[in-house]
């Protein structure tokens, strides 16, 4: 599945991938959250209080990264890059001086817009523009960045706040963004050529039609797509944020919560790189409508299997999902509407999926509170997964690029 050659050719483009997925690290939930308790002391606020501004705060980001995301069809990518870096380093040193509830939400905001929302953004894009023949495996070689950042920046946050203020540790963050990222990005994309692939494919590229965004927005098999691109960062989000209710709720042994997460990000990691060489080998078209399944399975044996090990096959199932869909959408994006316009396109997705998180806590929060079951709750997300496949299914024969004369 790793192509040496094909790494040692590409290197630079692929580290600035896995670079910017990784510092998109300091705007997602799981880094922010581990902050959770610290601010909520300093400004004397409840769980629902800070619920409610990061809610707030994220869904204003997710309306923000529809305009700033596009930008990137129309700048030279080193320079929107450096900006995405040089954004979220103020981002970092505005966190480091929070002093109120306004300070808080803004904090927030940019926060999760240049560290969840653009950095990420920019990897996706960049690797699909870049890459064609290679695009799957250069997609999930960008993705561990991610991975990465999940696997050992929560310990070493840990560590650091056992003997720092945890508004120092914004700083540090702050140092590495501009001492050590901002260069090593200038350098990566020193010889980067606009609109020019990394491999010699314009020729299999020319009679694509590159759709616009709004041609896209007009395309009715783009909205038969949607709920399934939008299926897996909803429900997963859904799950990890009511990790513990649903583990005691549905019967699971607590025990199994840690060695869960340990499967899930090892699974991640494989599927990143599997899916990336079988989209690479027969498209991200014919790979879609399977790519589900293995979340709908995981949720069948939640549902129906009452095993002691039945958290960590569903963590490994749900974990299947989301490496592909990582790699699979982006690419899916790439050969259905071409790539001149990929980041304005993206960029409506990302809105919606950012959206989509930021709606979730709230919406299981309520069934939660309503007094639906862990039982009910996973037995609506799977009548939406199954909803969300054969929806796609519907109009799998329409999913092919339009080829011009």
């Amino acid at each position: 599945m790793f192509n040496i050659k094909f790494i040692k050719f590409n290197s630079k483009y692929l580290f600035f991938g896995f670079l910017m997925t990784f510092c998109s690290s300091f705007g997602q939930t799981f880094f922010l959250g581990i902050f959770n308790p610290f601010i909520r002391e300093d400004l004397n606020l409840s769980h629902s209080e800070f619920g409610g501004i990061y809610s707030i705060a994220t869904l204003v980001s997710s309306l923000t990264i529809i305009w700033l995301g596009k930008k990137i069809d129309d700048f030279k990518l080193r320079n929107f890059a450096i900006f995405v870096c040089l954004s979220l380093f103020s981002a970092a040193v505005f966190m480091s001086q929070l002093s109120g509830y306004i300070h808080l939400i803004f904090a927030i905001f940019f926060l999760r817009l240049f560290g969840q929302g653009l950095m990420s953004h920019t990897s996706s894009t960049s690797m699909a523009k870049i890459f064609n023949k290679n695009r799957g495996k250069a997609l999930a070689i960008s993705w561990l960045g991610l991975s990465f950042g999940e696997g050992i920046l929560p310990a070493l946050i840990i560590n650091l706040l056992n003997i720092l203020f945890w508004k120092k540790i914004w700083i540090i963050i702050a140092g590495f963004l501009i001492i050590i990222v901002l260069p090593l990005i200038i350098y990566l994309l020193k010889n980067f050529k606009d609109n020019e692939s990394a491999e010699d494919e314009k020729k299999i590229n020319f009679k694509i039609k590159h759709w616009t965004r709004k041609e896209v927005l007009k395309d009715i098999k783009f909205y038969f797509l949607l709920p399934a691109v939008l299926c897996p960062p909803f429900l997963i989000t859904g799950i990890f944020i009511n990790q513990i209710y649903l583990f005691e709720n549905a019967g699971w042994s607590l025990n199994f919560l840690a060695l869960s997460f340990t499967a899930y990000a090892i699974t991640t990691v494989l599927s990143l790189q599997i899916s990336g060489y079988l989209i690479d080998k027969f498209s991200a078209v014919k790979i879609l409508p399977f790519y589900l399944l293995p979340m709908i399975f995981g949720f069948v044996i939640s549902i129906l299997f009452k095993s002691a090990f039945s958290p960590i096959l569903f963590f490994i199932f749900v974990a299947i999902t989301n490496g592909t869909a990582n790699v699979l959408i982006t690419s899916t994006w790439s050969e259905i509407y071409g790539t001149r316009n990929l980041g304005a396109i993206r960029s409506i997705t990302i809105s919606l999926m950012v959206f989509s998180t930021a709606l979730s806590p709230i919406l299981f929060g309520f069934l939660i509170d309503f007094g639906l079951s862990s039982f009910k709750i996973l037995l609506y997300m799977l009548i939406y997964a199954l909803f969300s496949n054969l929806l796609l299914l519907c109009k799998i024969r329409s999913y092919k690029p339009v080829i011009t004369t």
